[in-house]
């Protein structure tokens, strides 16, 4: 069985490349593409095509920038991202050369030029995670006991260690998920049809669909679903698998009779295609992929792909999304190594390596294959479950079943499958709480975890969505009370208001009432959450009033101040008065200028 994997595993392996971003002086950016092509045998990258970012104000126009193109023969170019006007990826520029041209080369001269930040190829991406062919129904990295979840394949029975798991049921308590929260999967395309997948798929709902018109304006017709940037279309149907088995781990639907459940129950699945039927995707088509799913809304972009340069264009991608409030998460690599890989060894992206159902690290034991295991070192952020993931696959024919994937369901091994089971627990998160910020979210993740089995470092722990969730719900404070109650009041006579809030965790609250005259409640309670609670009070002069009230659980989290405005008109100590108040009750139209005078 285990060579049977390795048959597998081969045909995807992940190109290496070691090499730094071209940025920096003229000789920082030499040395590091003479580095680049030193190691050129060992990358990938598009024939006749490579990347330019220029200085800010700088155009082609210029004449050290035309003295290159036309040295060169660039026949075309166009901006990298269209749609990014007057932001930090505005000024990047795909060209096209001869077919035949050395790029390498020609990047070494543009890279040299004091108008350019930076050049590099359009390098080639490769998928991390490596799917394989046998059906289980067991979903260990849920929920583990020590189960078999495997039986008798090749004569053997597969079985975990109990509570190797992300403690998913336990999460479930707290948070499912909301409609509100996005996950954008970066991928060969999602199976939309999918009747695991199908109600979770986001919907773009300003625009038509098929009417061939722009009706968002966000620069691509009838994106209904997504983009294809593989084909440059809005098909977003998966050609290869990859993207809907990363789908199912993030979301798939529960409780539907039909497989199993994704991490994330009711978060939107936005399908982002940036790989072919082949999972062959250039760095641009990734960028692009990147700030798409920014641009309409994805709150969590999961990538399981990647390579071993720091593509600067991917780098810039990385830091727009992040600059706008999204988190991104992407697989470490299988290749057992301690390299990083882009773009989970960006800064802004947390780096998810991978664990067994027995939390360790995944190895080339688990898979019977020599150079093969996650990759691991000082910039891996956090692990989680990778070995044996059961998940969701499509429907119709792609190019993974000619490798003896099944239709439907598969499982599938890889550093692949980890980082989507990240972005369900960060999307879980900002379901709980939608002001989170990206790091907010990487602490909860990365600071709330259970302990792996490993001689090399992995991260802080192995991913676990109860303690993350619970630590966030426990930083919560209760919501802004309501206040309720008589709008007008008597001066010296004592009216009742009502105070309610609820807190998050369910805990018991304290109250914090301020009347604005000079006196207030201090802190009252306990009181049980959600229960309405009445608290009466006299003013004594005649004015408005704002009544205050803020909340505050057991742990000390405050909420933020809720507010009414009440008026005190008149006292009935003033015989005067008494009789006014009851001629206005009595006669409710008569004397208007003299209600106003006296405030009724």
């Amino acid at each position: 069985m285990k060579r049977k994997i390795v048959g597998i595993l081969v045909c995807m392996l992940l190109i290496a490349v070691v090499v730094l971003p071209a940025t920096g002086t003229i000789n920082e950016k030499i040395t590091k593409k003479t580095s680049f092509i030193k190691n050129r045998s060992n990358i990938e990258f598009v024939p006749g095509e490579f990347i330019v970012k220029l200085k800010k104000e700088t155009t082609f126009s210029r004449y050290s920038l035309k003295t290159l193109n036309e040295k060169h023969h660039v026949y075309a170019l166009e901006k990298a991202f269209p749609n990014a006007k007057d932001t930090i990826l505005d000024n990047i520029y795909l060209l096209h050369v001869p077919i035949n041209s050395d790029i390498l080369f020609i990047v070494q001269e543009y890279t040299s030029c004091p108008d350019v930040v930076y050049a590099e190829p359009n390098g080639m991406v490769f998928p991390c995670g490596i799917p394989n062919d046998v059906n289980f129904s067991n979903q260990w990295h849920l929920h583990n006991t020590g189960q078999v979840f495997l039986q008798n394949y090749y004569n053997h029975n597969y079985s975990g260690t109990p509570d190797a798991d992300i403690d998913a049921p336990e999460a479930w308590d707290i948070e499912t998920g909301s409609p509100d929260v996005v996950i954008a999967i970066i991928d060969s395309g999602i199976d939309y049809t999918h009747p695991d997948i199908a109600a979770n798929i986001w919907n773009n709902t300003d625009e038509i669909p098929g009417n061939g018109f722009d009706d968002d304006h966000n620069g691509y017709i009838d994106d209904v679903r997504g983009w294809d940037f593989s084909r440059n279309d809005n098909n977003v149907t998966d050609g290869h698998g990859h993207g809907t088995m990363c789908a199912g781990v993030a979301g798939a639907i529960p409780n539907n009779d039909i497989w199993g459940a994704g991490v994330s129950w009711n978060c939107k699945i936005m399908p982002v295609r940036i790989a072919n039927e082949n999972w062959i995707t250039t760095a641009l088509k990734a960028a692009n992929g990147i700030v798409y799913a920014t641009d309409n809304g994805a709150n969590v972009c999961s990538m399981s792909f990647g390579w071993y340069y720091a593509w600067a264009e991917i780098g810039d991608a990385v830091n727009y999304s992040y600059d706008k409030g999204v988190f991104l998460c992407a697989a470490t690599g299988n290749d057992n190594k301690s390299n990083k890989l882009y773009p989970a060894g960006f800064d802004n992206v947390t780096a998810v390596a991978m664990t067994n159902q027995n939390d360790s690290r995944c190895s080339p034991e688990d898979w019977d294959a020599p150079g093969w295991g996650s990759n691991y070192g000082d910039w891996v952020d956090i692990a989680a479950p990778g070995n044996i993931i059961y998940s969701t696959m499509p429907t119709y024919h792609v190019t993974s079943n000619d490798q003896g994937m099944p239709q439907n369901f598969a499982w599938g091994c890889g550093s692949s499958f980890a980082s989507p089971m990240v972005a369900g627990v960060a999307a879980l998160l900002l379901s709980k709480d939608p002001s989170l910020t990206p790091d907010q979210v990487k602490a909860y993740l990365c600071g709330n975890v259970d302990p792996y089995n490993s001689t090399v470092y992995i991260g802080t722990g192995r991913l676990n969505a109860q303690k993350a969730l619970t630590a966030l719900i426990s930083n919560l404070p209760p919501h802004t009370p309501i206040i309720t109650g008589p709008a007008k009041g008597k001066v010296g006579v004592a009216t009742t208001y009502n105070f309610t809030t609820t807190d998050p965790e369910g805990d018991e609250v304290y109250y914090f009432i301020d009347w604005d005259d000079g006196t207030n409640s201090s802190w009252i309670g306990p009181y049980p959450s959600g229960d309405l609670i009445n608290e009466s009070h006299t003013w004594s002069e005649k004015g408005t009033y704002i009544i205050k009230a803020k909340a505050k659980d057991i742990y000390g989290n405050e909420s933020d101040w809720g507010q009414l405005s009440v008026t005190m008109p008149c006292s009935y100590n003033i015989p005067i008065l008494r009789f006014l108040e009851k001629l206005f009750e009595r006669f409710p139209n008569a004397f208007p200028i003299l209600r106003h005078l006296l405030g009724y």
